[in-house]
Order: C-alpha cells, then sequence, then structure tokens
C-alpha cells in the first residue's frame, strides 16, 4: 500500500484507485449501489474542499472515516424521516382495517418540504454543534457520551445543543 505526503494532494490516478474500494465498502452498508456511489461521490468532494484550505496526513483513511460518516448520517436522516412521518399519520377511515394509518398527501409533501429545510439548517450548523446536536437527536447519546466522544466538557456540549436549538428555532420560522 502506498502512503501518502503529508502535503501532497490525491492525483486523479490515486483517486481513481481508491474509488472501487471505497464504493464495494460503502455498498456493504447501504441498501443499494446507487446509494453507495453517491455517497462515494460526496465523500470525494468533502475531501477535496477539506484539501483546498489544508493538507491530508492520510487521504485514505480521511475518506473512509467521511463515506462512514455520512453512512451514519443517511441512516439518523431516514430514522428521523420515518418518526416526523409516523408522528404525522392520521387514521384512514375508509380502510377496512381501522387500525391502519395512512397521511395524507398533503401532510407527506409538507413533512418532506419542512424536513429538507431542517436537514439544509442543520447541514449549515457549525462543526462543532452540528455534531453534539446529530449524536444527541441522532443518536440519542448523553451529554456526558458526548462530551466524551468530542473530547470537551458536558457544559461545552450543554451549549452546543443549546445553540443548535436556537439556530433551528431561528431558521424554522422565517
Amino acid at each position: 500500500m502506498r502512503k501518502e505526503s503529508t502535503t501532497a494532494r490525491l492525483s486523479h490516478a490515486q483517486m481513481d484507485e481508491l474509488a472501487t474500494p471505497l464504493v464495494r465498502y460503502l455498498s456493504k452498508k447501504v441498501r443499494n449501489d446507487e446509494d453507495a456511489n453517491d455517497l462515494a461521490q460526496e465523500a470525494f468532494l468533502r475531501m477535496h474542499k477539506f484539501q483546498q484550505s489544508r493538507n491530508l496526513e492520510n487521504a485514505r483513511a480521511f475518506l473512509f472515516k467521511t463515506a462512514n460518516n455520512l453512512v451514519v448520517d443517511q441512516f439518523r436522516r431516514a430514522r428521523v424521516h420515518d418518526k416526523y412521518l409516523s408522528s404525522e399519520m392520521l387514521p384512514e377511515q375508509s380502510d377496512e382495517e381501522n387500525d391502519k394509518f395512512a397521511p395524507s398527501a398533503e401532510r407527506t409533501v409538507s413533512a418532506e418540504q419542512e424536513l429538507d429545510q431542517i436537514y439544509k439548517v442543520v447541514d449549515q450548523m457549525p462543526e462543532k454543534v452540528r455534531r453534539a446536536f446529530l449524536m444527541h437527536r441522532g443518536k440519542d447519546l448523553s451529554y456526558s457520551e458526548i462530551a466524551t466522544e468530542m473530547n470537551v466538557s458536558t457544559s461545552m456540549v450543554e451549549k452546543y445543543i443549546i445553540q443548535a436549538l436556537k439556530i433551528l428555532r431561528k431558521e424554522m420560522k422565517s
């Protein structure tokens, strides 16, 4: 395995070399090859953006870690989306089985638009604030668990979560 220089950027050949193993890795973690390819492309884009401002010591590790984080984010979003939709469901009166629930088409579209707006707001949060918020709301980690994971104090985690909630409230009102 080739070691990358601490100051070198990945060449196109090196990216091509990493693309196949990355997609293969992601294919084992997501539902289909299309999602794996999309996540791999997003990981490469994020690595490229990162390299614009800093040099990577280990581009391969950065790329795979970024891809793994994207998979986790995708699962979190799906779980939040499912939770939100299930909380918005209304009883369906005309169904033979009265215990079934289904949202109206209008409610579903509205919920999806609101969820997209939430994702955009969360994606624009400062990195540490976003990370703490997603660990708390997405992974259901306690403040102390997040503090350990992020190597900060519990008080700092609390401040991050408060900041995230303020950002969400402000942006969702407009």
